[in-house]
């Protein structure tokens, strides 16, 4: 297993992505649903300092158990992405379509991490990266969420008895590696 160091900035997304997240179409959206959108987005930059992420690469052949099967010739890499904590507290505050558009915008903005993230380490190792996967996806089991923030104690990410992670807004995944030759 090896740790890697990575600084990457803060991804916050468009305007228009987060009102598609919302599912309110840009064209659509009016003046008012606009205005909250900002404010959602503006609230996330000015949260960006309580972000953590972080990514652990383990070679062909040390794959822990839970990857076993995955991309078994293939580096791969385990990565975490969070918001913090101070976003839950938000969203348990008032006013339900701020916190609507609140959660839209921290979603899309977990989403633009994971994707700095992975270009990161496609351009620090030159290769090019696999679709990252996610626990509960397909078949690769909901429970490894666990194991992945287990890889990561200083994360601030905790895993329950539902596998579901806290902070809310956090993301796990996993990505295989492919030499630039290939």
């Amino acid at each position: 297993m090896n740790r890697i160091n990575l600084r990457i900035e803060f991804a916050m997304p468009t305007l228009k992505q987060v009102l598609w997240r919302s599912g309110c179409p840009p064209h659509e959206a009016g003046e008012e649903i606009e205005s909250r959108a900002e404010k959602a987005l503006a609230l996330l930059n000015g949260l960006s300092a309580e972000a953590t992420y972080g990514v652990v690469l383990f070679t062909p052949g040390e794959h822990p158990e839970f990857l076993q099967g995955i991309w078994p010739e293939k580096l791969i890499s385990v990565s975490i992405a969070s918001l913090g904590h101070k976003v839950d507290q938000l969203l348990n505050g008032p006013a339900e379509l701020d916190r609507f558009m609140l959660d839209s915008a921290a979603s899309v903005t977990v989403e633009s991490c994971m994707k700095t993230l992975q270009a990161s380490i496609a351009g620090k190792l030159n290769m090019i990266p696999t679709k990252r996967i996610a626990p509960g996806y397909g078949d690769f089991p909901l429970s490894v969420q666990k194991n992945i923030v287990e890889l990561f104690p200083d994360s601030g990410v905790t895993c329950n008895e539902s596998f579901m992670l806290t902070p809310v807004k956090s993301m796990t995944g996993v990505t295989g590696w492919i030499p630039q030759n290939n």
